[in-house]
């Protein structure tokens, strides 16, 4: 009867709707058919040979020529769908891509060479998602609605990569294991309280496993897909466990858990990592509550413990990069002691190359002969001040957009400003882009992300709170709009946003 639930479960979890697919793309159910019918034909009495599956050798065979972008789409009937966006494992903060109908953009175009991931989900319900994208990959996102209890539902996102080896229950394991999770109570969600919410991690781990023999079964996902996302589950679980252990003070005999401490081959894998970290907090700082990264760095560097040399290396260095985002002041200190006792050459190349593209960043912005307030832009990189840039404009409606990587209405308004630049012809408005970033590559990657980087008014300004602008205009929150008339004097000082239709009205009305 328990197979033929979860066959149940996964059958109808698997079934897409026709509203995945946009309008005008064709759509090819032959592999969700064979998913669900392999699912069903799982949990049948006899055990079922797997069998190679002749649609897959071809595919493999077919080489396909990979542009340096991931392309994501979400279907045109979404409202809204936020995600969080990591093109750079040393990202400071992921950027925020905003798409949907209501966010009057339902797709974006990242330039990369390399693998970048999206990330979300909802704490107060127990669902996180993450998806790796390679460069050339093509996302396509749908929403499948979750009631979790009697009274709450989620949106969960579907995921399609269009142009894949990587099947469909690969992809959307995470949603697939969540409603099993939820069908047979492994997360009981209550109804008004969230702090009575239940995840019983020991069951959790038993449906993640039966889950992906199932589906590796049915092939309906790869052989290295099925072994390392079996590794992870058990590392996710042992992981849980070590950390329950140390809150409320358990004793845990750590062999029983089935993880060996000293992995060669998982050094790689961050769920390995965090299972280390955990086990450090739990043997040896059993009283503390929080720990900073460069205690433990020290103690890991200086004490004997459970570690070797390599996993010894890979924790100081997974340390590290928390001491850069947490610790920053501190991060030159705990560099230099990382250099002197790390062996990893990969490690020192990756820190270098880190560095080298930091110092260039920070000259970029803090080079001594530079004016408090100057503007500088992507396109030719020249220097200018507010007053020079503004000057050009002369006879012309001129807009200023002070905005930021890092700011989320920023960037949610940035759809609405590009209808405006095409509303308005060039002759009669201008749109001057000043970002305030204190982050010389956070700017760049937001540019190319929003389309601005080939934009000549697309600005960064130095020593933003120094400045006459900040001063001037007492801009002390982002978004901000200023509106200059065609004789350069100030009209509006604190405009509209570009999403609201007032914007276009006072516009039309002091062209």
């Amino acid at each position: 009867m328990a197979n033929m639930r979860l066959m149940a479960t996964i059958a109808a979890a698997s079934c897409q709707r026709n509203s995945l697919y946009p309008r005008g793309v064709l759509y090819k159910p032959m592999k969700n058919i064979l998913l669900i019918i392999s699912l069903f034909s799982l949990f049948g009495c006899q055990e079922k040979k797997k069998e190679n599956s002749s649609e897959v050798s071809i595919i493999k065979e077919k080489k396909i020529e990979k542009r340096n972008e991931v392309v994501i789409n979400v279907n045109d009937t979404i409202n809204t769908l936020f995600t969080n966006l990591f093109v750079n494992e040393m990202q400071d903060k992921p950027d925020m891509l905003y798409l949907g109908f209501k966010e009057n953009k339902t797709s974006v175009t990242i330039p990369t060479q390399n693998t970048i991931k999206i990330i979300g989900g909802d704490p107060f319900v127990g669902f996180f998602y993450e998806l790796q994208l390679e460069k050339g990959d093509s996302l396509l996102i749908d929403i499948e609605k979750i009631d979790v209890n009697q009274s709450k539902q989620i949106e969960y996102p579907i995921f399609t990569l269009l142009n894949s080896y990587r099947t469909w229950g690969e992809i959307n394991f995470g949603y697939l294991l969540y409603i099993y999770n939820l069908k047979s109570k492994a997360i009981v969600i209550d109804e008004s309280e969230i702090q009575n919410n239940k995840y019983d991690s020991e069951k959790i781990k038993r449906n993640s496993i039966k889950l992906l023999d199932s589906l590796n079964a049915s092939n309906s996902i790869s052989d290295k897909f099925y072994s390392t996302e079996k590794i992870n589950q058990k590392l996710k679980f042992a992981t849980a466990t070590i950390r329950e252990a140390k809150n409320h003070n358990i004793e845990l005999d750590i062999q029983s858990l089935g993880v060996n401490l000293h992995e060669k081959e998982l050094l790689n894998n961050e769920e390995y990592i965090e299972f280390l970290k955990a086990l450090i907090l739990y043997k040896y700082f059993k009283e503390d509550n929080q720990v900073q990264n460069s205690v433990l760095f020290d103690f890991v560097n200086k004490q004997e413990t459970f570690l070797n040399n390599s996993t010894k290396e890979v924790l100081l260095n997974s340390y590290l990069k928390s001491i850069f985002f947490v610790e920053k002041p501190k991060f030159d200190q705990y560099l230099t002691k990382f250099y002197t006792v790390n062996k990893n050459e990969e490690f020192k190349n990756k820190w270098i190359s880190f560095i080298d593209k930091q110092k260039e960043n920070s000259k970029r912005l803090n080079a001594t002969d530079r004016t408090v307030g100057i503007l500088t832009n992507l396109v030719n990189d020249s220097e200018l001040t507010f007053e020079e840039v503004l000057s050009k404009y002369r006879g012309k409606l001129v807009l200023v957009d002070f905005w930021a990587s890092w700011c989320a209405p920023c960037r949610k308004e940035m759809p609405f400003l590009k209808d405006l630049k095409q509303k308005f012809n060039e002759d009669k408005l201008k749109v001057i882009e000043i970002s305030i970033d204190n982050d010389y590559s956070s700017w760049v990657r937001a540019s190319k992300l929003e389309n601005l980087s080939k934009e000549e008014e697309n600005h960064i300004i130095s020593n933003w709170k120094e400045s006459n602008l900040y001063k001037n205009y007492n801009i002390k929150t982002i978004p901000r709009y200023l509106l200059f008339g065609k004789d350069g004097k100030i009209i509006n000082d604190n405009a509209p946003r570009p999403s609201e239709k007032e914007l276009i009205e006072l516009i039309t009305a002091s062209i």
